[in-house]
């Protein structure tokens, strides 16, 4: 298991919660859409929402009473998001010197979140020169996270096997939607412990940031690439 990730193909990378300490924002956010129509607001719902797709947000919201439709809830979202993001990117610890081990060891690497790509795209301009590959982005797919065809999509674009590449996420349903592709999988939020059949799969399970991933990438870089790997698309 250890051997097939010596050196990974690709390593595939969650935004919100892993390279971004955005989740408040989102949550922020759908806290103003609810309580803009007089509808309640709680932690639980906060904690609800984490790693979930905007439309399933915005589906979340309708269910709590929002009364316009999902296609209105989810730009207000992202137009929210996005003018808190104005000032600064809030990158977080350890983000930008991972990134930059990728870039230095030329390791191929995909962003993929449900975020949609106006504000992912501030991402990949922000990252160190020439780190992000690919994007794929919650406009991109049919289905989101939990299901994997975000990751089976970015590692598709990029010309690797998903089972030779790593996944990095914070949330339980990014956790489900990196292991349901094949990938080697790093949880990084210890407040979002992983249960059920996934528990045993995931690498480092809820470790304490980047930190514990960063050195052990630093580790596994310094190995021969693997054979067979595809061109960077």
């Amino acid at each position: 298991m250890v051997d097939r990730l010596s050196r990974p193909a690709a390593v595939l990378l969650d935004l919100d919660g892993t390279l971004l300490d955005s989740e408040p924002l989102w949550s922020a956010a759908a806290r103003h859409l609810a309580e803009q129509q007089g509808r309640p607001w709680s932690t639980f719902d906060d904690h609800e929402i984490v790693g979930w797709s905007v439309p399933a947000v915005a589906s979340y919201l309708r269910g709590r009473g929002v009364g316009q439709d999902e296609t209105w809830i989810v730009d207000q979202l992202h137009a929210l998001v996005g003018a808190a993001m104005l000032g600064s990117l809030p990158w977080r610890d350890g983000a930008f010197e991972l990134l930059t081990l990728l870039r230095d060891a030329e390791v191929p690497v995909a962003l993929v979140t449900m975020t949609y790509r106006r504000l992912a795209d501030l991402v990949v301009r922000a990252a160190p020169g020439g780190t992000i590959q690919v994007l794929v982005t919650g406009d991109d797919v049919t289905w989101g996270k939990p299901h994997p065809e975000a990751y089976r999509t970015a590692a598709r674009l990029l010309g690797v096997d998903p089972w030779r590449c790593v996944a990095v996420e914070d949330s339980p349903t990014g956790v489900a939607a990196a292991l349901g592709s094949g990938a080697w999988t790093y949880a990084v939020d210890p407040s979002q412990p992983i249960s059920g059949p996934h528990a045993q799969a995931v690498r480092l399970q809820c470790v304490d940031g980047l930190g514990p991933v960063i050195a052990e990438l630093r580790v596994r870089l310094a190995g021969p690439a693997p054979a067979g790997v595809g061109a960077v698309g």
